[in-house]
């Protein structure tokens, strides 16, 4: 399954679950406050003991994408204007280092 579609089903199976329990509880005419508490961590406890291959692929897709070693061709070209920009203020300076960056060194 595509990253996106774990991300949006498990997403609407926790809303899902949260807007079932609060309407119950609304119904049974508890304060609106106090029924969103409850839903809420009703919901957090349902959804992680029920939902675990879900919320474990969309960990995997998370990981995956942190850790992929694809390269991102806007990241690069971001990077190269960022290595040019700080080589020609340099230039610019004659070489000598920040202040902020000697005290750092030094350290």
């Amino acid at each position: 399954m595509k990253s996106s579609r774990q991300w949006i089903s498990y997403s609407l199976l926790r809303l899902g679950l949260f807007a079932a329990v609060l309407a119950v509880l609304l119904l049974l005419q508890i304060e609106p406050w106090i029924a969103a508490v409850i839903a809420a961590v009703v919901g957090l406890c349902v959804g992680y003991i029920f939902f675990r291959p879900q919320r474990e692929a969309v960990t995997r897709s998370l990981w995956d994408l942190r850790h992929s070693p694809k390269s991102d061709s806007d990241a690069e070209a971001e990077n190269e204007a960022m290595d040019a920009s700080a080589a020609r203020s340099e230039g610019e300076r004659g070489g000598e280092p920040d202040p902020e960056e000697q005290g750092s060194q030094a350290r």
